[in-house]
Parts: C-alpha cells; sequence; structure tokens
C-alpha cells in the first residue's frame, strides 16, 4: 500500500504533533439538530485546518470534534515544534464570538510513520502522539499546552510571543504516563465569553 507521502513501509521521523478538540462539543449534539451542529462545526473545523496548513503541517484524522495534525512529516526543517505551536496559538485566536472554544495539546518527537488502512492518507505511531493528546484533553477552553520537547525546539518562545510574555507552567502528571512532565502553556479569552 502507497500513502499519499509516497511511502510504501514503515519509517521513523522527527515531528510535531497537535491535537486540537473543540470544548462543548458533546453538549451541542445533544442540544441541537444535526444540520445545525454541521453549520456550526464545519466553518470552524475548516479555520482550524487552515491555522495547520497556514503553518506547514497536515491533518492525519479528524475526529468529529477534533483533529491530529503533524508538522516535519516529509521533511524535518528543525523548527517543527516553533510552527505547530505557532498554529496552536492562532487556532485560539482565530476564534469569534458564539464559537465553541478550542483547547490545543502539542509535542515533539520519534514517531513512525506507516501506511494507513484507514481513509486516513497515513498512520504516525509514538509517545509525541500520546503526549500532545493527553495534553489536549488537560487544556482547558482557550488554551494550549506544549510539551517539553516541544517547548524546548520553539515552542516555549512562540508561546510568550504570542501570548505576550504570559505563560504558565505545569507540572502535569498525564493519564498512563509513569513520569510526571513539565509542560508550557497560555490561555487566550474565551470566546464564549465574548
Amino acid at each position: 500500500m502507497i500513502n499519499h507521502i509516497g511511502q510504501t513501509t514503515p519509517r521513523r521521523r522527527q515531528v510535531a504533533v497537535l491535537f486540537a478538540d473543540i470544548c462543548g462539543f458533546t453538549r451541542l449534539v445533544e442540544s441541537a439538530e444535526p444540520e445545525a451542529v454541521y453549520r456550526i462545526m464545519r466553518p470552524l473545523l475548516d479555520d482550524l485546518v487552515g491555522c495547520v496548513h497556514a503553518y506547514g503541517g497536515e491533518v492525519q484524522q479528524v475526529l468529529g470534534d477534533g483533529f491530529m495534525a503533524v508538522f516535519g512529516l516529509r521533511r524535518s526543517l528543525g523548527d517543527e515544534g516553533e510552527r505547530a505551536t505557532a498554529a496552536a496559538c492562532a487556532m485560539l485566536r482565530a476564534g469569534r464570538p458564539g464559537r465553541p472554544d478550542v483547547h490545543v495539546g502539542v509535542e515533539c518527537g520519534e514517531v513512525l510513520v506507516s501506511p494507513s488502512w484507514q481513509s486516513a492518507s497515513f498512520g504516525v505511531w509514538g509517545r509525541a502522539v500520546t503526549v500532545a493528546a493527553r495534553l489536549c484533553d488537560l487544556a482547558g477552553p482557550s488554551t494550549v499546552y506544549v510539551g517539553p520537547q516541544a517547548a524546548r525546539r520553539g515552542g516555549e518562545r512562540i508561546l510568550k510571543t504570542w501570548a505576550d510574555g504570559f505563560t504558565t507552567i505545569v507540572h502535569a502528571r498525564l493519564k498512563g504516563m509513569a513520569q510526571e512532565l513539565v509542560v508550557h502553556g497560555a490561555t487566550w479569552p474565551s470566546m464564549q465569553q465574548v
């Protein structure tokens, strides 16, 4: 099987992984007709995916109310952590009044990229994927958390720039992980309150 990046066998890559999730999606689905959910979610997801593409990332899969994106999949430039964090910050700044808030997790690391057996174009396996997903789960509305590897690879600097210097450092024990991680974060004003 050949995937869209032209690979037939699994290979290791240094990448940044970004997970984005929509806050309050279940509540929205429970309270609105499917067409209304689509009218709200489609433009929001289009904007979020646009932020990923603007910084050179590729969306690996969309999961209804969120997605996973990878930076540095085809070619490592050494700035994957910076670009993924900048995309995350752009997502939070792209919020509009009346739209659901977004929370995002970013981490860098070595992953195995494989052909996909699903509708996705490629599979990505590794610790960076799990950490980014757990950081996304940990993040509250309008918040991005950047893992230790992503912070060292430019994410901390990007967060400080985008958040006007106001960032947080959290010592987090993520689900299923034995060691506590030091993660960097930033929160923007909630679009629900605007």
